[in-house]
């Protein structure tokens, strides 16, 4: 009876510790598991922030390349609005000078009026004169008949 009881608490205790390593193993496997498990989500994770790194970066590539195409806009309209504004200076530039050229040719002819008007009155004036001087010859002509 004694053997066949020391029989059984070996049995006992092999069964025993045979429980103990499958539970030991189980316990490793599972913090195995875990550790996978946390290892896939940080290269999760990890991965999450890459993809935010690069949509960020590309989000930023997308407004510099904008505001690069909005200051080029900017520049190409100051550029324009700077040679509609020369051509406008140009433009009076040139009515300025059609003007002034104008106003010398209306002061030529003017002129040019004025001095046959005084050459006319000149020689209305002399006309006159030589004709009062006839009349005189002619009356002192009469005078001298009449003596």
């Amino acid at each position: 009876k004694a053997l066949e009881a020391k029989g059984r608490r070996e049995q006992r205790e092999r069964e025993e510790a045979a429980a103990a390593r499958e539970r030991e193993q189980a316990a490793r496997r599972r913090e195995a598991e875990r550790a996978a498990d946390e290892a896939r989500r940080a290269a999760d994770a990890a991965a999450l922030e890459e993809q935010r790194r690069a949509i960020a970066a590309e989000a930023e590539a997308k407004l510099a390349a904008e505001r690069a195409a909005a200051e080029e806009t900017l520049r190409a309209r100051e550029a324009e609005r700077r040679a509609a504004e020369e051509a406008q200076r140009e433009e009076q530039r040139a009515a300025a000078a059609a003007r002034k050229a104008a106003q010398a040719e209306a002061a030529r002819r003017e002129k040019e009026a004025a001095d046959r008007r005084a050459e006319e009155e000149k020689a209305k004036r002399l006309a006159k004169a030589a004709e009062t001087k006839a009349i005189r010859k002619e009356g002192k002509a009469k005078n001298k008949e009449a003596k």
